[in-house]
């Protein structure tokens, strides 16, 4: 842990994140709407760091707290079940023995309900002694609605907590790779909390796509089909204004007794691009450059956003890499216009007909993995290094006519020309390729 700026978990000055309407969105300081709450934004922007609040008022207060990951590989009802049981021992201590008598029972039905169970047939050939044995065996398909395993344990823990008058706090992180039958659990589980009329509360925290992917689930297996938004209390965490951010670097620079420019945090704010945990990584950096007799100057900025920029370089190429040939050449049609975004109405016209479908679930993607933001009109690279790498690697002139379109041969390149000139502000003199793409000819900067 930073002794300056602490973690992104633990940072050392807390932001007040406030909605359109000026309120606050962290529970600990402005309270549920609803029985069931979602927290949406970007990778880093602190969605988890809004349910490590939340718990921790819980504790203070000696509520009872639940919270699991969502997993691709175990559904949640298991993972549920587990940390409940794993928590016997304290709520032992809250309610006493003998309150929990039904709740154990319920954990003990759901464990064993939750195995897999198996049919076989066996068919025995031969006299004994000696016998040829064909035996099969599949699994059998669960007996429960799905939800029915949070339901009931959310009913017992409700009425355990109702005899002390304390609420019930049910989180879960990582909703982006859930499952959809877990989601659709979830969202049972949510109309269940709404009708039931205890103090159990429901919080999740996921991507930008996080309550579109609810409502599908709504709609598909648990058969409930009101919009999502109408139950949950959907909270963003967004990027950040400048103002918001510019006292999570001078207030723990100041306390630490840090010298700082004014421009060097302007710029550390503007390579942040509203993202904090971005903006702590590039002020950590600064710090650990910085002279004790200068402390943190606008040179020093510069060359700590060019170190994470660097480091991050293989981040970005593993990105660049699960994209897809449609989201390889929306992200360089973007990266190229810069602060100015794309115009994406414009962008899936000009896709036609049969075309646009394609542009907009890449749009989607690429929105859902936090690569871009999307403000409705038009999408902009989220990450400023990510925007230049990409720049830096598929050339300006590449990226305005488009790259990897699907169906098309992957991009050819050539050997740098013995006397190749420098180009555009990415480009090194004597390190420019040709770039085939169809039967054009780029020239990429390297």
């Amino acid at each position: 842990m930073s002794q300056v700026f602490g973690t992104p978990r633990q940072p050392a000055y807390m932001i007040t994140r406030t909605d359109q309407l000026g309120r606050p969105i962290s529970l600990d300081r402005r309270g549920p709407a609803s029985t069931s709450v979602l927290f949406t934004g970007g990778p880093g922007m602190g969605k988890s760091l809004e349910l490590d609040r939340a718990q921790q008022v819980a504790k203070q207060n000696g509520w009872t707290c639940v919270r699991v990951d969502a997993s691709p590989r175990e559904p949640l009802e298991n993972r549920f079940v587990r940390a409940v049981s794993e928590d016997l021992g304290g709520l032992r201590k809250k309610h006493g023995f003998f309150s929990l008598r039904k709740l154990k029972k319920t954990l003990r039905d759901l464990t064993q309900r939750n195995r897999s169970q198996q049919h076989g047939a066996e068919i025995r050939l031969g006299v004994a002694p000696v016998q040829a044995v064909v035996k099969k065996q599949w699994e059998a398909p669960g007996k429960d609605g799905v939800g029915s395993t949070l339901n009931q344990l959310a009913d017992n823990l409700g009425e355990l907590s109702a005899k002390k008058g304390t609420p019930v706090l049910l989180m879960v992180d990582n909703l982006d790779v859930a499952s959809e039958r877990d989601l659709a659990a979830l969202t049972e589980l949510s109309a269940h909390l709404e009708q039931g009329g205890q103090q159990v509360y429901l919080i999740g925290a996921g991507g930008e796509m996080a309550a579109t992917r609810l409502l599908a689930a709504s709609g598909g297996m648990s058969g409930i089909g009101t919009a999502v938004t109408n139950r949950f209390d959907v909270r963003e965490c967004g990027p950040l204004a400048d103002d918001e951010l510019r006292p999570s670097v001078t207030e723990p620079l100041r306390q630490a007794g840090v010298r700082y420019e004014d421009l060097a945090v302007d710029t550390l704010l503007k390579a942040a691009n509203g993202d904090p945990g971005r903006l702590q990584d590039l002020a950590e950096t600064s710090l650990q450059l910085a002279q004790p007799a200068y402390g943190i100057t606008a040179d020093v900025a510069k060359a700590a956003t060019a170190q994470v920029n660097a480091r991050s370089r293989v981040f970005y190429q593993a990105a660049w890499n699960s994209c897809s040939d449609a989201e390889k050449d929306l992200l360089a049609k973007v990266a190229v216009r810069g602060a100015s975004g794309l115009s994406m109405p414009a962008e899936t016209q000009a896709a036609g007909p049969g075309q646009w479908q394609a542009v907009d679930a890449a749009r989607q993607g690429l929105v859902a993995r936090g690569m871009l933001r999307d403000s409705g009109q038009r999408v902009k690279v989220a990450d400023p290094g990510l925007q230049d790498w990409v720049q830096t690697r598929v050339g300006q002139s590449a990226a305005q006519s488009g790259v990897a379109l699907a169906g098309t041969a992957g991009p050819a390149l050539s050997q740098p020309a013995a006397n190749a000139a420098e180009s555009g502000r990415h480009g090194q003199r004597g390190s420019s390729t040709t770039r085939q793409v169809g039967t054009t000819t780029f020239t990429v900067n390297r």
